[in-house]
């Protein structure tokens, strides 16, 4: 386990903007970087491990993002693991979910990253069941919105006593 913050685990959720996940991902995997922390990119399946390694690796030249598969030789060393399964053997405290699934091992990791990427009905209520799991199980949470003009904006945070508290003047 690889937490540094003591206390619960922080969860973000983020509603995606049209267009693929790996979009998104690559300005929020880029401040993770920035900020010299190590993160576990969990894909749902081999296929999407493999596109999101393509995307870290065709980005340009001046934002590259060091990274790896969670298997082989030095993954100690990689800043981003791209894995299909929660690892910190990188030495991880960023967990980020590209798969839309709840994992029960979110407390390993100081923050999590998840994200509502299907926007029909029935998606948006599999992404409430896991806001609601992880916000029961004692979990600082925020949500988050892309708007395009000026980024990612922080809508909602629940405080310990989960009592929520809109950012909405």
């Amino acid at each position: 386990m690889a937490r540094r913050e003591s206390g619960s685990t922080l969860v973000r959720f983020y509603q995606l903007p049209p267009g693929p996940v790996e979009r998104a991902l690559m300005g929020l995997l880029g401040r993770i970087y920035a900020k010299n922390l190590k993160a576990c990119l969990v894909a749902a399946s081999p296929e999407q491990a493999a596109r999101l390694d393509e995307s870290l690796w065709t980005q340009s030249v001046d934002s590259f993002l060091p990274h790896g598969p969670c298997t082989g030789p030095d993954v100690a060393l990689h800043p981003i693991l791209i894995c299909t399964e929660p690892r910190d053997t990188n030495g991880a405290t960023v967990l980020v979910l590209a798969h839309g699934r709840f994992v029960d091992t979110y407390a390993d990791f100081d923050m999590v990253l998840d994200f509502v990427i299907d926007q029909s009905p029935e998606g948006l209520q599999i992404s409430r069941g896991r806001y609601r799991r992880y916000r029961d199980a004692g979990c600082r949470m925020e949500y988050w919105v892309h708007v395009r003009e000026s980024g990612w904006q922080l809508k909602a945070q629940e405080t310990k006593d989960r009592s929520p508290q809109s950012l909405q003047a």
